[in-house]
């Protein structure tokens, strides 16, 4: 929501510099260096003017865009394909516990289906847990 919201603000105050340049021609006089200037930079920096931008591949980053790719590179790296399938296996086995163990009348079977379920989700995070090590720098 506040992207959303940083986005729009961003399009009014570009479209409020091309609206003054737009009088600016209008009246034919020329405007100011530091009007144009902040328009180009506008343009040229997604809003962001006052953060100098970092090559990388040929994309120019931001600091706030370095941060979202050791966010999502942290979030999606192998520590949290092996934490899902311990959490996803222990629940599991919770399960599995519950539908042998369970004193409640008739919650065995659905105990069973949803051990089921979740042992089917931990072997499948497995998987990916150790494809995401063995093949980390591919």
């Amino acid at each position: 929501m506040f992207g959303a919201w940083d986005r729009w603000l961003a399009y009014k105050r570009s479209r409020d510099h091309l609206d003054l340049l737009r009088s600016y021609a209008e009246k034919g006089k020329d405007p100011p260096p530091e009007l144009v200037r902040g328009v180009s930079e506008d343009a040229t920096d997604d809003g962001q003017a006052g953060y100098p931008g970092y090559g990388y591949g040929g994309y120019w980053m931001h600091p706030r865009h370095m941060r979202r790719a050791y966010r999502h590179y942290y979030r999606w790296g192998p520590y949290w394909q092996w934490r899902s399938v311990f959490v996803t296996g222990a629940i599991a086995a919770g399960f599995w516990w519950a539908s042998e163990w369970s004193d409640w009348p008739g919650t065995e079977g659905p105990f069973r289906l949803v051990a089921i379920i979740l042992t089917i989700v931990a072997l499948g995070n497995l998987v990916f847990a150790v494809l995401s090590s063995t093949h980390r720098d591919r």
